[in-house]
């Protein structure tokens, strides 16, 4: 049996939390399978976008680079908390999380942190 490791989180990681509570806090709607939806929602990624920058209501065109903000995006890999055994970088796991197991972006915020 593996051990579980507490990771303790990058500081760029705390910043990534704090973006995504700030974006969902702009914009309540969750999205799936997009960063931004034609509801006016947005994803756990599209709410870090939306946190570090004022985006208009209509943002369903936009793709971030959110690793150009957040190096741990890239740089940090993390396995997927729901026990699937899936060992991604930070961003692949959040959208993981996000669209698969419908985590609210609340739930990914406290996961980061």
């Amino acid at each position: 049996m593996e051990a579980r490791m507490h990771q303790v989180p990058r500081a760029d990681q705390i910043e990534l939390a704090d973006a995504i509570a700030e974006g969902a806090r702009r914009r309540p709607v969750q999205a799936f399978g997009e960063y931004f939806s034609h509801q006016g929602g947005s994803c756990a990624l599209g709410a870090a976008y939306e946190g570090a920058y004022t985006l208009p209501h209509e943002a369903e065109s936009i793709r971030p680079r959110l690793d150009r903000l957040f190096d741990c995006l890239e740089n940090v890999r993390r396995r997927c908390p729901e026990g699937c055994h899936k060992r991604l970088p930070l961003n692949s796991i959040i959208l993981h999380l996000n669209d698969d197991h419908h985590w609210t972006r609340e739930q990914i915020v406290e996961w980061l942190k």
